[in-house]
Parts: C-alpha cells; structure tokens; sequence
C-alpha cells in the first residue's frame, strides 16, 4: 500500500492528543480531530497540525472516509462510535476499555471479523521498556518455567478530586476497566498464553465525589481546595477504585499444573507511594520489574529502569540495567506514555500496509478483558474465559 493513509481522530482529551501523534509519528496523515467541545478541539488541531476541527463526528466521517478511525473517548461512546467506523469500512484504533460490558465488546470484535478490517486496542504498557526486557528474560529461560506472575500498581489518587466519568460504570470508569487491561496485557506479553481462568472482585472505597461540571481532560484532575467545595454537590459513583483478579493463563486445555498463575491487583487509595511493578516467579529464579509509573503529561525518568533477578542457588537479588538497545528499538519519544501509544500505532499501521509487524492487541483482547472483568466484578469463584467468538457469552 503506497498512499499515505489517512485518519480521523474522535476525542480531543489525552488519549485523542496521544492518538493523534502516535499516528502521525506512524506516518499516517490525521484529517481531523473531533470533540463536543469548540475551543477544545481548535487549540488541539493548532498545536498538532492537524487540517480540521470538527464537533460532529459522524459527519465528520460520512465526509473524509478515512482509513483509520481513532477512537480517543470514553466507553460509554464506543459502542456507536465504532460500529460507525466498521460501517464505513475503516480500521479502528480504539481506546481501552472496548466497551462497558463484555456483551457490547463481543458484538464489536464480531462486527470488525466480518468486516475484515484491522483493529488495534491502546493496552500499552505492554511496550514498555522494562516489560519489553523482561519477555525476552523469561524467554532466554532466566526463570526456568514461570510457575506465577505478580502485576501490582498503586496510584496516588487525589482527593477530594472532581468526580468524572472515570468514577462512573456506566461511562466506562473504575480501575477494573481502565488500569487492569494494562496490567494483563504485560502480563501476557511476558509469559504468554490465554486466560483460561478467572475469578476476582472490585472494591469501591470513596463513594461520593465533589460534582463540579464537566473535565474535558483527564490531567484536570486534582485535589480541590476547601473554598472550592463551598456549595458544591457531592454524587454517589460506583466505579471501583481497588481490584483483585486471579488468572490461570496457559494454552487451551491445558491441565492447572501446566499453566501459570497470575496475580494482578490496582488500587488508587493505598497511598505510600506510586507504584507499578511486575514479578515473574519460576522453579529456576525469579525476576522484578518497578518502573513504568508516569502516566499523563510527565517524561521518561532521567533514571535507567533496571530488572532485578534471583536465583533459587542464591537469596541475594541482582540488579541490571535495561540494555540501551531495548530503547533503540522503540519510538524515540521522550514521553512514556506517548511512546508506548506509538509503538502500539506503529505495528497496526505496519499491519495496515501489509508490511512485517509484531503481535499486537486487537479487539479480540478487548472482547476477553470485558469477560475478565466482568467475571471479576462479580466476584464469582473461577470462572472459564471464552476466547473464540462463537463461544457462549452471557450478557452483561
């Protein structure tokens, strides 16, 4: 394919800002970006260099018939947003989650086999340095056979904070939705294999927010100060701010001895400190990964991440720096978060093209995470996880 490809980005808050450079960092001429908000939008476009700014995006659409349709809003829109874009034929690059329940997901990942587009969904962390080193760690044998994996990832939630629809199940909010995908594409990426089980649960810790209108960006979030609560009213919320899932990942039919279990837990309330981490247990040694912890606006640490390793001959954990060329091959992006969106856009736009690609996560994962996740929520004892589409699929 040798016309340059083109894109339409829907959503002009962080994920639609960080869409829209991963694709042009691709090589993909963005036609526009579209968002509810006027001045939004037209400072976005401005800065970005992109041709147009728009408030209506199915117009927008009907009208460009790009090739690529970004989708940068929250889930509570997916649903109509993409099946918008598989109608026109498009290629969709969606934002995490898929959709609010795993029966939307499901038909949306159904709806793109028919179609026979490509899809790519934005769980990056994955691409992350650390984690990129600790695949091939695990690969060369440096654990023997992974018998577990531990994914843990504490954020210093502000509060009292402006609720949004983060906090909000039915816009797509909570923890289980929005941090967990990350944590089990990485998981995955090192170890491999499906989730073949699953069981969990979600807790909700701080039930009522301050309402103080609309955030159009995620990075407005931020402690309000007492006068700012003056007459302000509080609203229930219902999206988890704490979670726990236990996976048994391996190949399908495998027997529990031959998989491995995971371990993935999130909280925005246990606050000693910032943390994400990744830990590969095996009956050879095991290996730590604590990095990856900047999420928004903020730059890579001037600090080389590092992977520390034990032995089962010794008890004395061993530090090494992730390799220089691990980078090299990665975006040159100084931004964390905007690197690994690029290293996700680079792979679907090269797969787009028909050119040689790495494994990606497509919406075949986003339909598998809703299943998880709702499995989890419900705090149900193991559950099997379906993993082909004409599986049986309860609604949610």
């Amino acid at each position: 394919m040798c016309a340059q490809l083109r894109a339409v980005v829907i959503g002009a808050g962080l994920a639609g800002e960080g869409h829209t450079v991963a694709l042009q960092y691709a090589g993909v001429r963005v036609q526009a970006i579209c968002s509810r908000t006027p001045e939004v939008v037209s400072e976005l476009v401005a800065r970005l260099g992109v041709e147009q700014a728009s408030t209506d995006w199915r117009r927008t659409l009907e009208t460009e018939r790009p090739d690529i349709v970004a989708v940068a809003t929250p889930a509570a829109t997916h649903v109509e947003q993409i099946t918008a874009a598989l109608h026109l034929g498009c290629h969709v690059y969606a934002d995490k989650p898929l959709a609010v329940t795993a029966r939307d997901a499901r038909e949306l990942y159904s709806q793109a086999l028919k179609r026979g587009v490509k899809t790519a969904l934005a769980t990056t962390w994955m691409y992350d340095p650390g984690v990129t080193y600790l695949r091939e760690l695990v690969a060369a044998g440096a654990v023997g056979r992974p018998l577990e994996v531990e994914s843990r990832h504490l954020l210093l939630w502000p509060y009292p904070v402006a609720a949004t629809w983060m906090n909000r199940l039915g816009e797509g909010g909570g923890l289980l939705n929005n941090r967990f995908p990350h944590q089990l594409a990485a998981t995955q990426r090192v170890v491999g294999g499906e989730v073949l089980q699953a069981m969990g649960e979600a807790r909700l810790y701080r039930s009522r927010l301050p309402n103080i209108g609309h955030l159009h960006d995620y990075r407005q979030r931020r402690i309000l100060r007492p006068e700012e609560l003056v007459d302000v009213p509080w609203e229930e919320v219902d999206g988890d701010d704490a979670c726990t899932v236990l996976l048994r990942l391996g190949e399908p039919g495998a027997d529990s001895r031959d998989t491995v279990v995971g371990h993935i837990y999130c909280s925005a309330v246990i606050r000693p400190r910032e943390e994400r981490t990744l830990t590969i247990y095996g009956d050879g040694g095991s290996l730590h990964y604590a990095g990856g912890v900047h999420f928004g606006s903020r730059p890579n640490s001037a600090a080389r991440p590092t992977i520390s390793r034990v032995t089962l001959q010794s008890t004395d954990w061993v530090n090494e720096p992730v390799p220089d060329r691990i980078f090299k091959a990665l975006p040159a992006i100084a931004n964390d978060l905007q690197r690994d969106w690029a290293a996700l856009a680079r792979e679907f736009v090269a797969d787009i093209r028909g050119e040689p690609h790495s494994t990606y996560p497509t919406f075949r994962q986003g339909w598998i995470n809703q299943e998880i996740i709702q499995t989890a929520r419900a705090g149900s004892n193991w559950r099997n996880i379906p993993h082909d589409i004409v599986a049986d699929t309860p609604d949610a």
